[in-house]
């Protein structure tokens, strides 16, 4: 009897400091759970011009799900006018990929910040742009992803008389190659 009042004891006792009492700041917050990177290319127009905007990203996947990270861009055309426009840009980078488990999977990301616009005759000006896109992705391996989405590009902040900012926002298609490693 003495050893079974022993042993019941020891088991109460561990099972009462075995539990851990959650909260909100505990191992449940942020974790770092991926890093991918890549290429993105897609149409963007200049007033009534199609440009191709080409660009990179690096970022850290957070919980599984949440990408956090810098993005890359330029783009830039001649108008009819002869005019050179020509927009770079590095931006901050927000993503969300619902379910990413699976093979094919909705896709959210918003970037942002400030770029440089350069129009012939013109000195470089600072911009705004926002990004905000939404899309669909294809897990192809472990390592790589294809993306493909559509957004629109909101410019504000252009003075000059050449372009406007509403010649420059405008929707946005694109493809997105995206390496790494997701260690969940």
């Amino acid at each position: 009897m003495k050893y079974i009042s022993t042993i019941l004891f020891l088991v109460i006792t561990v099972s009462i400091f075995g539990q851990r009492e959650e909260t909100i700041f505990n191992n449940r917050g942020l974790s770092l759970t991926g890093v991918w990177g890549g290429s993105t290319n897609g149409l963007v127009s200049f007033g009534e011009e199609f440009s191709l905007n080409n660009g990179g990203f690096f970022a850290f996947e957070l919980n599984d799900n949440f990408l956090i990270g810098w993005s890359g861009y330029g783009s830039g055309e001649t108008l009819s006018d002869g005019t050179n426009v020509d927009i770079k840009g590095n931006d901050l980078l927000l993503g969300y990929t619902f379910n990413s488990y699976k093979a094919v999977h909705p896709v959210l990301y918003v970037k942002g910040g400030r770029g440089g616009l350069e129009v012939s005759g013109e000195s470089t000006q600072n911009v705004s742009v926002i990004e905000p896109s939404a899309g669909v992705e294809v897990n192809v391996f472990r390592f790589m992803r294809v993306g493909l989405e559509g957004g629109y590009r909101f410019v504000t902040g252009v003075s000059g008389s050449a372009v406007t900012g509403s010649d420059l926002s405008s929707p946005v298609v694109g493809l997105r190659l995206k390496f790494g490693w997701s260690w969940k």
